[in-house]
């Protein structure tokens, strides 16, 4: 029997507004720190127990609030920042819906304590589950401290979604870090712990400019690196700092966006940051950007989502267009664009070239195989050269049918070799293969990729990685959420991995040793690059060995591409067949680790077709 249409329980009514606006204990901070600014703080300092899980404490030292008004400001759609309808159409503050404070206060056991200047004491509430227990006066210099304690204690649905204590605090670094971007001047703290003692884990003291902040969250590198972004149009001003295409990450996690003083989330805009830098980052990498819009308030509509974190504009065009072109003129004003500098070839590399249509000759005994290393055989090739001694032999190796072998499992190699042969190398970077159905390209780059790729990636997982102690140890600074999430996987790294860490202060690491396979060569900058790429990884919950391989496939991948042969070099036929004997023995010889495609085919019938014998 379908029920009748009824009046929810105002009980009932405010779980279900609270669920709207305070998700977990970010939103909890995000709301109060945002009441704190548009109180006129100057200060805020945040306390976090349990990942805020148990405790959350918001202080600030702004106008603060009479008795009465605290009373009301507990209960919903009570608010001193709007009052009529003209006031919803030009928002100029970050809270305005009457909802938040009241949102709280109905799912946790909530203490406020407030003093207005010039009141001869503060005022102190005890609320649980949105019942005021007792109200009473108590000492405080003036602004409003706002303790909340269990929170979703009588929402169990709720608190059992939540992830882990130290994912929700990560997430409580995320928010404070963009309240500290977007208000330069107010000085931020943010300490974590309990009864045992509380560490500091975030301070970012008043600056002048938001790249000052950024030298304060980030690093004085990452600060120096970034390049202004500057322009303005009708009702729209654009303001921001952008990293060069040298400095990028694997994901959008370091793309913040400022409307108003408002860290917004705008697909919009997004895109048109991706298009900006089209053509100066390779598909897989984002840049980091720090991007602050100041919009006439009758331009934007911030009342969206409950959350205050989408916007819509008037026109929305124009601030795409202007992002965008403003994002292009700051990479193009320092010289980032890329450049394309061709190798010119020797002439003992032309003359190798015509000698590469030699067919190659059967398989060697097994065992007696080369192993496959370009650059060391490139290297070997122009000592030979310089000594005048003659080229070396071909391989004797034969290439075996990269399907069969695929596809066949063990022993399909020797049954599936054909009669093929290395033709030559277009624009030094592809290799062209001729088979008895036609011929095959192969990007010399991506296939190197692939074979050493799966070479790490054995070492990785075959009994764990063996060390490389590095003689002068490399300091990387990470932003503070990423640098707990370090901090709480350092073993893990270290076992798992042969990552060794060490803590130097509250953003900084020593990287003292790496895995011994990936160690020649390394970089700050690589190294930063494949952590932060293990840390997206190590954010999920699932944990266990699926994630370890999943780390193990990301180290791997990352040296690999690093060390592969790059395009526009040319390769004498033996390091060409060689290299093609290699990736035909890999399990994936069709995509590199990052999914480009690594070999076309061509049929003979199609050639056929196309000069007309068929």
């Amino acid at each position: 029997m379908a029920q009748r249409v009824h009046e929810l329980d105002e009980r009932l009514i405010g779980k279900i507004a609270a669920g709207e606006v305070v998700e977990r204990p970010a939103s909890v901070v995000k709301e109060l720190v945002e009441n704190s600014l548009d109180a006129g703080a100057t200060r805020v300092d945040v306390h976090v127990e349990g990942g805020g899980l148990r405790r959350i404490v918001v202080s600030d030292d702004g106008r603060g609030m009479s008795r009465e008004d605290a009373l009301l400001a507990i209960r919903r759609h009570t608010t001193s920042k709007i009052a009529t309808e003209a006031d919803l159409e030009a928002i100029q503050t970050l809270g305005f819906r009457g909802e938040a404070l009241a949102s709280i206060v109905e799912v946790s056991r909530t203490t406020l304590v407030t003093r207005e200047a010039g009141a001869p004491e503060a005022t102190r509430l005890d609320v649980e589950g949105g019942v005021v227990k007792r109200v009473r006066a108590e000492g405080r210099p003036r602004g409003t401290t706002v303790e909340v304690r269990d929170l979703f204690f009588n929402t169990p649905a709720r608190r059992k979604f939540l992830k882990s204590e130290k994912t929700e605090f990560a997430h409580v670094i995320r928010v404070l870090k963009r309240f500290a971007l977007a208000h330069p001047s107010v000085h931020f703290t943010l300490t974590h712990g309990g009864d045992d003692g509380r560490r500091l884990v975030l301070e970012s003291p008043p600056a002048q400019t938001p790249r000052e902040v950024v030298a304060q969250l980030y690093g004085a590198e990452l600060a120096h690196a970034l390049l202004d972004v500057h322009a303005d149009a009708e009702q729209l001003r654009v303001r921001g700092l952008v990293a060069p295409p040298t400095v990028s990450r694997g994901d959008r996690s370091e793309q913040h966006v400022f409307v108003n003083g408002r860290f917004v989330r705008d697909a919009a805009l997004q895109h048109a940051i991706a298009k900006a830098y089209e053509g100066f980052l390779p598909k897989d990498r984002h840049p980091v950007v720090f991007l602050f819009l100041e919009v006439d308030p009758r331009a934007v509509d911030v009342n969206v989502h409950p959350q205050k974190l989408e916007v819509r504009f008037r026109d929305p065009r124009l601030v795409q267009g202007t992002v965008k072109q403003a994002i292009v003129e700051a990479l193009l004003s320092r010289g980032a664009a890329p450049t394309l500098t061709p190798r010119a070839s020797s002439p003992a590399r032309s003359q190798a070239r015509s000698r590469s249509s030699a067919p190659l000759r059967p398989r060697a005994p097994q065992g007696q195989e080369a192993t496959l290393d370009l650059k060391r055989e490139l290297l070997e090739r122009r000592r030979e050269r310089e000594q005048g001694a003659p080229p070396s032999p071909a391989y004797a190796n034969a290439i075996p049918d990269a399907r069969a072998v695929a596809e066949g499992g063990a022993g399909a190699e020797a049954e599936a070799e054909v009669e093929a042969r290395v033709v030559g190398q277009l624009h030094g970077t592809y290799i062209v293969v001729q088979t008895p159905e036609g011929f095959e390209l192969i990007d010399q780059h991506v296939a190197h990729e692939r074979v050493l790729f799966e070479r790490y990636l054995e070492q990785l997982l075959r009994g764990g990685p063996r060390r490389q102690a590095l003689l002068v140890p490399l300091t990387l600074e990470f932003p503070p959420d990423e640098a707990e999430l370090l901090e709480r996987h350092l073993e893990l790294l270290k076992g798992k991995l042969g990552i060794e860490l060490e803590r130097f202060g509250p953003r900084a690491f020593l990287v003292r040793a790496w895995p011994e396979a990936f160690a020649e060569g390394l970089s700050p900058e690589r190294a930063r690059q494949t952590l932060e790429r293990l840390l997206e990884l190590l954010e999920r919950e699932d944990g266990g060995a699926s994630i370890l391989e999943e780390l193990a496939k990301r180290v791997a991948a990352d040296r690999a591409c690093a060390a592969a042969v790059v395009k526009h070099t040319p390769l004498t036929p033996e390091e060409m067949a060689q290299l093609v004997r290699e990736l035909y023995r890999t399990k994936n010889p069709y995509r590199c680790p990052h999914g480009r495609p690594i070999v076309v085919k061509y049929p003979l019938e199609e050639l056929e077709r196309a000069f007309g014998r068929r």
